[in-house]
């Protein structure tokens, strides 16, 4: 794979394991020399490494015990069911031009949500991500985001699409908002299609503060607002 050649459809399959050995093998070596894939690839692997940790412990159902000696005792065979793993790449094939990583990152978030509940029908008590949107200001009017968090909003992620690139000496900032006091929640950039995604990092939980805007700043961040405003939400 040439080096001017970016991976950026196969990095959230990268992240999930979900290529085959070839295609791991080719975005293993690009990943290697191509910085910009390289931080592209550290971001959704942190917001797959999240979706893993949102769901909490689920105890055995009651009935676990007498279905596994039912599948254990000889049964007529079946055609089996193909991979999910094969099946979700063809699916991010197929739609991956439309969409971009924002929203399938947004998908895989929703399907963990779901396998999830489908370990809990039988308990009273369930979780859910919080998600917050983020609506493009005057200054990037086509842009859009997401910030997706626990339900105990101790950690979160942001999910952003059509931000436009910025030169070397510039930088989003992500502002968690609370009484009109803002605190820096991220620093970040965004692939030559506008995409992105970074963890959230708070000194407190991400569902105290009631707003959030994004605005572009000097490289390295800055200690308050400082340049044009790119993004805004407000909690529910």
């Amino acid at each position: 794979m040439p080096v001017d050649e970016h991976v950026l459809d196969l990095i959230p399959l990268y992240a999930l394991g979900c290529l085959d050995e070839a295609e791991t093998v080719a975005v293993a070596e690009h990943l290697s020399h191509c910085e910009q894939c390289w931080a592209e690839w550290q971001a959704c692997q942190a917001v797959a490494d999240d979706l893993a940790l949102a769901a909490p412990d689920a105890a055995p159902g009651p009935h676990l015990h007498q279905q596994l000696l039912d599948r254990i005792s000889p049964a007529p065979v079946k055609p089996e069911p193909p991979d999910w793993r094969q099946a979700f790449a063809g699916f991010w094939r197929q739609f991956s031009p439309v969409w971009g990583i924002a929203m399938v990152l947004v998908v895989v978030g929703l399907l963990a949500g779901g396998f999830w509940l489908w370990g809990q029908v039988n308990q009273a008590d369930t979780a859910e991500f919080r998600t917050i949107a983020m609506i493009g200001a005057e200054a990037a009017p086509d842009a859009s985001g997401l910030i997706i968090m626990s339900a105990d909003g101790e950690y979160g992620s942001l999910v952003v699409d059509h931000l436009p690139s910025l030169d070397a000496d510039q930088v989003y900032q992500l502002w968690l908002i609370l009484d009109g006091e803002r605190s820096s929640g991220a620093l970040f950039s965004v692939s030559e299609e506008g995409y992105g995604v970074v963890e959230i990092s708070a000194t407190r939980l991400l569902s105290d503060f009631t707003e959030f805007g994004v605005t572009i700043e000097p490289a390295g961040g800055s200690p308050g607002p400082t340049g044009a405003k790119v993004l805004g939400g407000n909690a529910d």
